[in-house]
């Protein structure tokens, strides 16, 4: 806790020497109110996210959310081995798609743009990408503003009426959307396939803050905390199975916080160690079939199935092992050691993520706040979200961390609010 609390403070020097030295990015989103209930009009988001992205119109009134539409895109494969132009050329499509559908084309409707790749803001409607992630193969785009290239898709196509206003990761977009059912939300964590985390900052504790300290006193820093420990700070902290998994992902060196517990990585740890117990003949009479041998089939799904299992029920744990055609060879220890070994990887994972949210809780230093959490491996990991508590009630006794209702604001994958 005390090397995160460090390497965010060099994050936020005005030095660039000392901002260099950390493995966090602390980026300014420009992002300086939350929601507050009084909120009034249409607005167009652009949800980013991955492979599949959602274009969404709302219409607010008093602050609640009263109308609602959306529709889901799938960006082609070809599209996401091609180049940055090809990818917002695709967006452009899609959002006019989407005015056409809704008979919108001739009205200027704001729009927020959720770009869910680590950039740097210059302002609240400007971002340069740092690098494409996940299965994003794009060459091209990178230093380059994501809202003037979707601009400039769009002048290609003609032109149409939007006006892009913002951008924002979904870091940052969680944290809004627990604002908007729960005014003392503070922090927002996305935990899925790759994990981040953002937080309400006051500007006085922001050195290289250079506009006038004004109200509100306050902006939304997105940490980047997938990257946290890529300057070799973790490192006296992984095990050996951590280095493998580093030297086969597709981003070597990159996003070591990530890779010890996100959704993407879990499942090949596991998959190592039982590799390690099997060729010491201690599980599977030292048998190895073709699918445990292959990289990355040992999935985090395959974790979330195991731990729905009870102590006296391992019907889960066999069936995924059945599926590994290492059925033939399983002893009733060998059961036990799998769902084990899935239990151990769970807790350190809830350790680690409930250390980097107590970091930012007894930063914040408010006795009581909301987290606002999404992403698919908090959403189905059976017990993952009741460890992560269990560790933060120990780690801050004297700040309520509070709970509220699941979003329904978009009925799609929707946020879990609170821990």
């Amino acid at each position: 806790m005390v090397i995160m609390d460090n390497e965010m403070k060099l994050g936020m020097s005005r030095h660039d020497n000392q901002r260099r030295q950390s493995s966090l990015q602390m980026e300014n989103t420009y992002v300086r109110f939350l929601l507050d209930g009084t909120e009034e009009g249409r607005y167009m988001a652009l949800d980013l996210g991955g492979t599949n992205f959602r274009i969404i119109l709302i219409e607010m009134k008093a602050g609640k959310i009263v109308n609602e539409t959306f529709n889901l895109f799938t960006i082609p494969e070809a599209v996401l081995c091609g180049n940055s132009n090809q990818v917002f050329d695709y967006l452009a499509d899609s959002i006019e798609v989407f005015l056409t559908d809704n008979q919108l084309l001739d009205e200027n409707i704001p729009l927020g743009f959720t770009f869910s790749f680590p950039m740097e803001q210059k302002s609240l409607d400007s971002g340069y990408l740092v690098t494409w992630t996940k299965s994003f193969r794009v060459t091209g785009g990178v230093g380059e503003d994501a809202v003037q290239n979707l601009k400039d898709a769009i002048q290609r196509r003609g032109g149409f009426s939007v006006n892009i206003v913002a951008i924002l990761n979904d870091t940052t977009g969680t944290l809004m959307a627990g604002s908007y059912l729960d005014h003392q939300c503070q922090i927002g964590m996305i935990l899925g396939t790759g994990s981040n985390a953002s937080y309400v900052e006051n500007l006085e504790n922001i050195d290289k803050w250079t506009d006038p300290i004004d109200d509100p006193k306050q902006v939304l820093i997105d940490l980047e905390w997938g990257a946290f420990g890529d300057n070799g700070v973790l490192d006296f902290m992984k095990s050996e199975y951590d280095f493998e998994v580093n030297k086969k992902s597709n981003h070597v060196n990159s996003f070591t916080f990530e890779k010890l517990f996100s959704g993407m990585y879990m499942g090949e740890v596991v998959r190592l160690i039982l590799l390690k117990l099997i060729k010491e003949r201690l599980m599977f009479k030292g048998q190895t079939t073709d699918k445990i041998t292959k990289d990355w089939q040992f999935t985090t799904k395959c974790i979330s199935d195991i731990m729905a299992d009870t102590e006296n029920d391992s019907r889960q744990t066999r069936h995924v092992i059945e599926e590994f055609d290492l059925g033939h060879v399983t002893s009733d220890d060998d059961v036990a050691i799998v769902k084990y070994l899935c239990y151990l990887v769970s807790v350190r994972a809830a350790k680690l993520i409930a250390a980097g949210l107590a970091v930012l809780i007894t930063h914040i230093k408010k006795e009581q706040m909301t987290i606002a959490v999404d992403g698919s491996m908090y959403e189905h990991h059976p017990t993952l979200a009741k460890m992560i508590k269990d560790e933060l009630h120990m780690l801050c006794p004297n700040t309520q961390v509070c709970k509220t209702s699941v979003s329904k604001t978009v009925e799609l994958n929707p946020a879990d609010i609170g821990i």
